[in-house]
């Protein structure tokens, strides 16, 4: 099982793994438009959401694997959770991961 998370703003598009590493970035002309300090804030704030996607569904793949594990176990893994990306994550996890 593959575990990513996508975001998409700006023209910039992005898929992260668990944890935040890039995996793919694709950016289009409009993105390239607004020069670097406002492609370098486009990119950071997908990489963000992305990685919060990816981190909750991996969450959820783990607990449904292991069991229910507290906040402070999941972080230790690198499953950290930012609590206003994670509530929007939570709607794209599929019904099958979650515990």
């Amino acid at each position: 099982m593959s575990i990513t998370g996508t975001a998409r703003h700006g023209g910039v598009t992005v898929e992260v793994a668990p944890g935040g590493a890039l995996r793919g970035l694709e950016l289009t002309a409009e993105a390239l438009r607004g020069g670097g300090s406002a492609l370098a804030g486009t990119i950071l704030r997908a990489v963000r959401e992305a990685a919060a996607q990816a981190n909750e569904r991996a969450r959820n793949a783990v607990t449904a694997e292991l069991g229910p594990l507290d906040d402070a176990e999941l972080t230790g893994l690198g499953l950290g959770r930012e609590q206003d990306l994670a509530e929007r994550a939570e709607e794209t996890t599929p019904e099958t991961w979650r515990a």
